[in-house]
C-alpha cells in the first residue's frame, strides 16, 4: 500500500515546551488531500519501584483532568526530544527522588509503547531495584502524598478504587511478569 505524504504541518496550540496540537496537510494514497492532527508531547516515564521486601512505591495526586487526587505510579514527562535510554532512566530516577523520596541502584527498562495513534510521544515503563533515600524537591505546583505498600495494595489502589490510566494498567502487568520470575 502507498504510504500518505506531509505536506505541511502546523502548530496551532502549543503549553509551555511539552505539549502542542499539530495540524498536518497530507496527500492522500489515491492523489487526493486532508488534514488531520495529533498531540505532540515529550515523553513519559512511569517508575515500578520494589524495595527489598518487594512492596512498591505509589504516589497520590491532584489531577485536573479528574478534578480529583488520583493514585498513581511515580512519574514524568522526560525533558529531551528523542530520549536515549539512558536519558529515560536518568528521568526515572529522578522523578522517584522527587515524588517518593528514594533512588535506585538498578534500573531496566521494561516497555515502551505509544500511548494512542494520536499522540506521538512514547510511553516507557522502568523497573526500580535497589533502593535507598534521597529526596529532590518537588516540582513548584506539585503537591504529593507517598507511600509503600505490598504489590496487592497497590494494585488495588491503582486499579479498583478509581479509573486507572492505561499507563498504569501496562505498567502492573510488567510488574507481574517480574514477581513470576522472583517465585
Amino acid at each position: 500500500m502507498k504510504a500518505f505524504t506531509v505536506i505541511s504541518e502546523t502548530e496551532d496550540y502549543r503549553f509551555r515546551d511539552r505539549l502542542s496540537v499539530l495540524r498536518a496537510r497530507l496527500g492522500t494514497p489515491d492523489g487526493k488531500e486532508t488534514e488531520w492532527a495529533y498531540v505532540k508531547q515529550n515523553d513519559v516515564v512511569a517508575v515500578i519501584a520494589f524495595d527489598d521486601d518487594m512492596r512498591i512505591r505509589i504516589k497520590r495526586e491532584w489531577r485536573l483532568n479528574r478534578k480529583d487526587f488520583v493514585w498513581e505510579l511515580p512519574s514524568g514527562f522526560v525533558e529531551v526530544s528523542d530520549p536515549t535510554e539512558q536519558d529515560i532512566l536518568d528521568t526515572a530516577n529522578r522523578e522517584l527522588q522527587e515524588e517518593v523520596g528514594v533512588k535506585a541502584d538498578h534500573l531496566t527498562l521494561l516497555r515502551t509503547f505509544y500511548p494512542s495513534n494520536h499522540i506521538s510521544s512514547r510511553y516507557h515503563v522502568v523497573l526500580a531495584t535497589g533502593l535507598t533515600e534521597s529526596k529532590l524537591p518537588y516540582d513548584e505546583f506539585e503537591f504529593v502524598e507517598a507511600q509503600t505498600v505490598p504489590f496487592a495494595e497497590a494494585s488495588e489502589k491503582l486499579l479498583e478504587g478509581q479509573i486507572p490510566t492505561g499507563l498504569v494498567i501496562i505498567a502492573l502487568e510488567c510488574a507481574k511478569e517480574y514477581l513470576k520470575g522472583k517465585e
